[in-house]
């Protein structure tokens, strides 16, 4: 379940601003900004891996399992998924 209150919802470019979130260390607005990005592009695997990534660093593990398996719906060839998930 993703935030209603995102301020990354409309953001020209959220998949771009969740990966410099995330080099920055800022986890939690990482994974606002890579909420919005799946929520604008479902299909996006590597938006739901990134995201997966981004809960995992968070210490979110159940939430991170959820993103992977969607990056795995999106592209079952994903190698780095397939990994992720073991």
């Amino acid at each position: 379940v993703f935030s209603d209150l995102n301020p990354y919802v409309g953001h020209p470019n959220p998949l771009k601003e969740g990966q410099d979130l995330f080099r920055k260390g800022l986890l939690s607005e990482a994974v606002l900004a890579l909420e919005a990005e799946v929520l604008k592009n479902p299909e996006n695997a590597e938006g739901w891996r990134l995201l997966g990534i981004a809960h995992a660093e968070n210490d979110d593990d159940q939430q991170a399992i959820a993103a992977m398996m969607r990056a795995q719906e999106a592209d079952p060839t994903n190698l780095e998924v397939l990994l992720a998930l073991g």
